[in-house]
């Protein structure tokens, strides 16, 4: 949803339709992702892994949500004003959906890099390294972390076709953000 005032133009999205997104691109990163996997690999060394990574998902995914968090908040407070401090973290109890908030305006550039760090960090640099060594534990948390990032990848679908240099700030209460010209 896109609306406008004066000053602000308000990029939003309902949060139950953006789980539902998440959801489904399970499919288009499981067919990207696993099937080079396997081609090379072997179905054998993909299901170990899987195996592997089923018996520690637990602990993969507390450890994943403070670390995706993270790696979004440092990555935002580099480009901030006012640094770590203007960083937030909270969990959006009623759609159980953890997040981090910049309590300032951010270049759309920098807040796409931050929104994009998760993504690279936890899911795209293990799936190619799971490629290139046959790991197939390391490949299914990066599937998994990838999938996760889901809402991040909504998020950057909506920042695509605005000005690189205009000024982000998200949302204080829906998924999504405000754009400006100015920093405020």
């Amino acid at each position: 949803m896109v609306t406008e005032d004066i000053n602000n133009k308000e990029f939003t999205m309902d949060m139950g339709i953006v789980n539902l997104i998440a959801i489904v691109l399970i499919i288009p990163i499981a067919v990207v992702s696993i099937l080079p996997f396997i081609v090379f690999w072997g179905f054998e060394t993909f299901s170990m892994g899987w195996e592997i990574f089923r018996s520690w998902i637990l602990l993969f995914l507390l450890f994943g949500i403070v670390v995706h968090e993270l790696l979004h908040g440092v990555t935002w407070s580099f480009f901030a004003e006012g640094g770590f401090k203007t960083i937030k973290f909270g969990v959006n109890w009623k759609f159980l959906t953890p997040y981090c908030h910049c309590n300032v305006p951010l270049k759309v550039k920098h807040y796409a890099i931050g929104g994009a760090m998760p993504l690279v960090v936890m899911g795209i640099i293990p799936i190619l390294l799971a490629l290139a060594i046959g790991n197939g534990g390391l490949h299914c948390f990066g599937v998994f972390f990838t999938w996760a990032a889901g809402g991040d990848i909504v998020a950057l679908f909506m920042l695509r076709k605005l000005n690189r240099n205009s000024y982000v700030s998200d949302h204080p209460e829906k998924m999504g953000f405000y754009i400006s010209e100015d920093a405020n």
